[in-house]
């Protein structure tokens, strides 16, 4: 582990020199990353202003000191991966069409993540086996208060935000898997197969993006009538547009295939743990319905969903996943298994643990908020995950000031998906605004 000289306000110096293990998701995500299964992930944030390129490689080169679990490059060692300590200095990259393109994260001085800039777009890019989505928002904040502090705004611009000049927290580092594993929990029950959605993937061609947005005005009062959160609420209409799909299918081809319809929802365990890590501290819940069962009403998904989410988002629940997740990294014949193999084991696995068992991702990030000398010079911010190998479509959501921005990215051409999803929210009376994913104008409203 990277050394750590701890003094009397808890903070710590870190040798360069050093290196240190990654946490258990990131073992799992360094292992599966290939091309047609990238393990990348996007946050960009609109100005209101043209980006100036030299004050944000500036301010890259000005926090990344304040970050230094991520000022690393990943090295192969002959059983596992290893993270050592970068020297080189990260730039800001020229955005390109594709988001989340393969990073060659082991190559050496390459840094696991990005920083890319196109007109009045900020993105960072991040390969999952160094952080989730949290960290890279806390770093995407830093990076935009010292960008607007160097710019000369006044006001407050460090309200909340991790600053550059302090030291890390120890706890920023911590393997948080391990230190909340119980190793005397059962394991979860295995997910069966889901149904096979219609749609192939076409890897020839990039992710494709659609984006649309919601008044959260407008949104928040007809899902707090239902009394569900707003995950829950886009989760069930997500898996009643699945229903509707396979319910178009024929019944002679549909009869002997039919399967459960699952969406893989993200959990922020930092939420149940009250951990500080800025490493991955993430797990996964799954609701689902069986059409097997019969037809269900949108009422019925949504109570489903409901009573799921709350049964399953707790430490009780949580704890197996972490159990497992930390055993089977720990298993004697794992461990001993050369790194070339993992791999090739791995990979396998994982297409059976996640692409064959989910039909969806969908995650939200949730309300993002910044300092307000910062946000009033803020657009918009987004989320972008890819479907990665096997999941046919990934759904994020991020809410800033009256806004949720929804993004859908697949790797299939026919845009069933998304097409039916919007226009059940506009049957309820929601209206949403679709935008051009490139050039970030409005296109049209369902």
């Amino acid at each position: 582990m990277v050394k750590r000289k701890t003094k009397q306000n808890k903070k710590i110096t870190v040798n360069t020199d050093e290196w240190f293990r990654l946490d258990n998701a990131a073992t799992l995500y360094s292992l599966i990353s290939s091309p047609k299964n990238t393990c990348m992930f996007r946050l960009e944030a609109g100005l209101t202003t043209i980006i100036n390129v030299t004050v944000l490689q500036k301010s890259l080169e000005t926090i990344i000191s304040r970050f230094p679990y991520y000022r690393v490059n990943l090295q192969p060692g002959f059983f596992w991966h290893f993270w050592n300590s970068n020297p080189e200095v990260p730039h800001v990259e020229a955005d390109t069409p594709a988001p989340c393109e393969e990073m060659a994260i082991t190559k050496n001085n390459t840094f696991p993540f990005r920083v890319r800039a196109h007109g009045n777009r900020i993105a960072v890019e991040f390969h999952h086996s160094i952080s989730d989505g949290y960290g890279a928002l806390v770093f995407l904040k830093t990076l935009l208060s010292q960008y607007f502090q160097l710019k000369g705004i006044k006001g407050p611009l460090w309200q909340n935000v991790l600053k550059p000049g302090e030291l890390p927290d120890p706890a920023e580092y911590e393997d948080a898997y391990k230190k909340h594993c119980r190793h005397f929990v059962p394991s979860p029950p295995k997910d069966p197969q889901v149904f096979s959605l219609p749609f192939k993937t076409d890897f020839s061609i990039p992710d494709i993006r659609t984006t649309g947005t919601i008044s959260l005005k407008q949104l928040l009062p007809k899902v707090k009538k239902l009394n569900i959160s707003l995950t829950d609420f886009l989760a069930a209409l997500l898996l009643e547009t699945f229903q509707d799909i396979v319910y178009t299918i024929p019944f002679a081809k549909r009869k002997n295939k039919m399967k459960p319809l699952r969406i893989l929802v993200p959990v922020n365990l930092r939420n149940i743990y009250s951990s500080k890590t800025m490493r991955n501290f993430t797990l996964y819940v799954n609701p689902q319905i069986d059409p097997r069962l019969g037809k269900y009403s949108f009422n019925d998904i949504l109570k489903n969903v409901f009573h799921y989410m709350k049964s399953s988002v707790n430490p009780k629940n949580i704890s197996m996943q972490i159990k497992r997740n930390v055993r089977a990294e720990l298993h004697p014949l794992l461990r001993a298994t050369p790194l070339l193999l993992k791999k090739i084991l791995l990979r396998v696995v994982s297409l059976f643990m996640y692409a064959q068992t989910n039909n969806a991702v969908l995650s939200n990030l949730g309300r993002v908020e910044f300092p307000a000398a910062v946000s009033e010079h803020v657009t918009d911010v987004q989320f972008i995950l890819p479907p990665g190998r096997g999941v046919k479509i990934c759904l994020t959501l991020t809410s800033f000031q009256d806004t949720l921005y929804l993004n859908f990215l697949r790797g299939h051409r026919e845009p069933e998906i998304e097409k039916r999803f919007f226009r059940k929210l506009a049957s309820l009376g929601i209206r949403v605004t679709i935008l051009d994913s490139q050039k970030g104008y409005t296109h049209g409203h369902l």
